[in-house]
């Protein structure tokens, strides 16, 4: 199996893009697949930041069996072994939050979406080579700019599925949410990659990204 993990961020590159590129890079390394970080507008200078990740579509990609994208902001806990492409075989995360922003975004954009149809949080998905291919088929930049600083590319890959008639069936999510744990988690030790978070409990209060990382580093999570 030929694969890589991508990661993508906008803007400057700061402490915590930096901690979190060397962190998954040796994570790659530790799957035996390759390593990129990819930087700005790197699929079409139109959409928003977020949904630049949608470059993982690209057929630049079409030699790799699996590709992950993830946030620049993730970071896999201190121990943990599991393999995302050998141990995982699902598309991205659908648990709690999903099941009700798939709701809304189904009554905004009723043209475009269906929440019969899958939705996956944004912080990390996991592709197969068919199922690029068969997202690109359906891409249109001006369907994509519409989720634009609203649900962005969650919107996107939503909007693709359902063009794509990709209905929900077992196997396509994650178990659980173990690929992207948001760091506020009271169970957050039970991670496989924690997604730092501003929060530092889910009601709040919230301090910048860097220091909830150095939290959790001084726990040995991370």
């Amino acid at each position: 199996m030929k694969k890589i993990i991508l990661q993508h961020w906008s803007g400057p590159v700061g402490e915590l893009e930096e901690l979190s590129s060397e962190n998954i890079k040796a994570y790659a390394e530790f799957c035996g697949a390759d390593y990129e970080f990819l930087k700005g507008p790197v699929f079409d200078r139109t959409v928003s930041p977020q949904s630049q990740k949608l470059h993982m579509l690209d057929e630049k990609w079409d030699d790799y069996d699996v590709v992950v994208m993830m946030d620049a902001d993730m970071f896999t806990r201190k121990g943990m072994t599991a393999n995302i492409f050998t141990d995982e075989t699902g598309i991205g995360r659908h648990y709690n939050i999903q099941e009700k922003l798939v709701k809304n975004l189904a009554k905004k954009f009723p043209f475009l979406c269906d929440a019969d149809y899958p939705y996956w949080g944004g912080s990390c998905y996991r592709l197969e080579r068919d199922v690029r291919q068969e997202f690109r088929k359906h891409l249109k930049i001006s369907e994509i700019i519409q989720f634009n600083g609203n649900f962005n590319d969650e919107g996107a890959m939503h909007r693709l599925a359902v063009a794509a008639n990709f209905k929900v069936k077992d196997g396509i999510d994650f178990d659980r949410q173990q690929w992207n744990y948001s760091s506020f988690e009271e169970t957050v030790e039970e991670a496989n990659i924690i997604h730092i978070r501003p929060k530092v409990k889910r009601g709040g209060p919230k301090k910048p990204k860097i220091e909830n990382y150095r939290s959790l580093v001084e726990r040995g999570l991370i």
